[in-house]
């Protein structure tokens, strides 16, 4: 009999032997066969004091092209703004930071996802963000602050609830590109560099627009690049580089590349809802640092970035599924 058949069946086609599924043999008669991708635990933040924290040893961010790639489970204990993760320069926070935010609307029970694109703070390059949106034609549309936008789909500028993310799963991917060009629908206006979110592998939004305050509605804009002399040096996952908005989640399987992945990308990433194993896929050149949590702090990229779990962070045995 071969390693790769039994009885002339081929070993790949084998759902179970004598009732053990195939994916959980590890050998056969001492015929060894390849382990599969395992995902059992996740990061576990409490929403109090703690987050993940990763010391980078060289920038890895690309700051004209990238993408950060997370699956996240919010906890409804969360009642007010949360930073998802947060990048930025250690030495001077103002030069620029990356971020992915969970945005409390005007003091009520409604939240937005946002992509946050921080060039520089009280200087020429302001804060940018992209939020998710209901529809395909909102797209190029900014951000807003009007509660009563958040979920009534046919509005002006609807924003996607993303209190649908809580107590499940799904899967979140924030791009830029500086270079790259989007028209913001209202007005035919082009700008030149764009953000893009993904929830669950599809396009929410792209396009970006400026901070603004409550019940109010962003203006497009582009983006200006954060400035060279940026050195991202710490990356931080359930809480904002000043250690406030904590957030009360699950994080599994973190990721950035140092290119902004196309939509065809972010779908093999995603698997239908299941993650896919990174170093198979052909992104997997662009992948420079991956922290998925299986008991353990490792960066699964080759730049060997580990974490530290902080003030009480741990592991947990709920995983996308």
């Amino acid at each position: 009999m071969s390693a790769s058949s039994h009885s002339g069946i081929a070993a790949s086609s084998i759902d179970k032997i004598d009732g053990i599924r195939y994916s959980d043999i590890s050998a056969v008669a001492g015929t060894q066969r390849a382990v599969l991708f395992s995902n059992t635990k996740s990061l576990f933040t409490d929403g109090v004091d703690d987050y993940f924290d990763i010391d980078l040893a060289s920038d890895i961010f690309d700051k004209d092209n990238g993408t950060i790639s997370t699956w996240v489970r919010v906890d409804s204990s969360n009642t007010s703004t949360k930073w998802f993760l947060e990048a930025w320069d250690n030495s001077n926070n103002a030069q620029g930071r990356i971020a992915l935010q969970y945005f409390n609307v005007s003091g009520t029970t409604i939240f937005a996802l946002n992509g946050q694109y921080q060039d520089q703070v009280g200087a020429t390059y302001p804060t940018r963000f992209c939020g998710a949106k209901t529809g395909s034609s909102h797209h190029g549309k900014p951000w807003n602050r009007i509660s009563s936008d958040y979920g009534a789909f046919g509005s002006s500028d609807t924003m996607w609830n993303a209190n649908a993310m809580k107590s499940n799963w799904h899967h979140v991917v924030l791009t830029w590109n500086t270079s790259e060009s989007y028209t913001d629908p209202t007005d035919s206006t082009s700008y030149t560099g764009t953000m893009k979110l993904y929830v669950d592998g599809t396009l929410v939004n792209f396009g970006q627009g400026a901070y603004v305050n409550n019940g109010l509605t962003a203006t497009a804009v582009g983006l200006n690049g954060i400035p060279s002399s940026t050195v991202f040096d710490k990356l931080r996952i359930g809480a904002r580089f000043n250690g406030g908005n904590d957030m009360d989640a699950l994080f599994d399987e973190v990721a950035v590349y140092n290119t902004d992945l196309s939509a065809s990308n972010i779908s093999a990433i995603y698997n239908s809802g299941s993650p896919n194993d990174l170093s198979s896929l052909s992104t997997s050149t662009n992948l420079v640092g991956w922290w998925r949590f299986e008991d353990n702090t490792d960066d699964s990229s080759s730049n060997s970035n580990s974490g530290t779990l902080t003030n009480g962070a741990t592991y947990n045995s709920s995983v996308p599924s």
